[in-house]
């Protein structure tokens, strides 16, 4: 029995120690970034930076680098200064050769434009493309010799900020009317972004003229006292509420005013 129970125990160790080392996690391919590559961005801005890559696993045949990055000027994407070695190409596959350590290149390229300009005749229509998030600066990952992936890639992100938009949406937040808002919005999906915006910015500046003091909603709602009539008195209320300030203080003076005329003819 204690062979048995022994030879049970060394059993049970060394398929502990097997399965231990299957599932040894493989090194992390590891990327240095040397240069600007901010997490927000504008649309056709310039990028050149230069990664360091290390820890590369031992299995990998191939490294393959991909980027949302485009081609600007006579610079190549991907430059391999210590390999002599160039790319015009967003995706590229570097052969690894078995004892190197780390591998250098020069990342250079432009953020995409999401902007899009149509002109028909006297009219301009703006569009913006709705992807501005989940862009890369770089993907790397290592793979074997028929390109299957291998555990351990590395990916650096970057957002497209537009200006534009931002800038419209604060503008239709300050639009209380929800109708309103919604239809602006629709006018600048659709291109309408100048008509869009002079629309938006008459309603703010009418909505700021409309506003009107705290002393002068209180000798407006002073007058209103002296209305009997409390459906008259809501109506004026209503008129001053919706920034006819001036026409409610006439209107209220002129009844008060007939209102004591009638008063003292009695």
């Amino acid at each position: 029995m204690r062979k048995g129970h022994k030879a049970c125990t060394l059993t049970l160790c060394l398929l502990y120690f097997f399965f231990s080392w299957l599932t040894v996690p493989a090194s992390a391919v590891e990327v240095n970034v040397e240069g600007d590559h901010p997490a927000e961005v504008k649309e056709k801005q310039e990028i050149s930076c230069v990664l360091t890559i290390s820890g590369i696993p031992s299995a990998a045949d191939y490294l393959y680098f991909d980027t949302d990055l485009e081609k600007y000027d006579d610079k190549p994407i991907y430059n391999f200064t210590e390999l002599n070695l160039q790319s015009n190409e967003s995706h590229f596959e570097l052969p690894v050769k078995d004892d190197i350590k780390k591998i250098v290149v020069q990342l250079n390229g432009q953020v995409p434009g999401v902007t899009e300009v149509q002109q028909y005749e006297k009219l301009t229509l703006v569009k913006y493309d709705s992807k501005r998030t989940g862009y890369a600066y770089y993907r790397i990952k290592p793979t074997d010799e028929k390109g299957n992936a291998i555990q351990g890639s590395d990916t650096s992100t970057f957002t497209i900020a537009v200006t534009d938009v931002d800038s419209f949406e604060k503008k239709a937040a300050q639009i209380e009317d929800p109708f309103l808002s919604m239809y602006l919005q629709d006018m600048f999906d659709r291109g309408l972004v100048t008509e869009a915006n002079k629309l938006a910015d008459y309603l703010i500046e009418k909505k700021t003229e409309s506003l009107a003091t705290e002393e002068e909603s209180q000798q407006f709602k002073e007058k209103l006292n002296g209305f009997s009539d409390p459906v008259l008195g809501m109506k004026l209320q209503a008129f001053f509420d919706l920034g006819l300030h001036n026409e409610s203080n006439e209107l209220a003076d002129y009844l008060l005013q007939e209102k004591a005329d009638a008063s003292n003819m009695k």
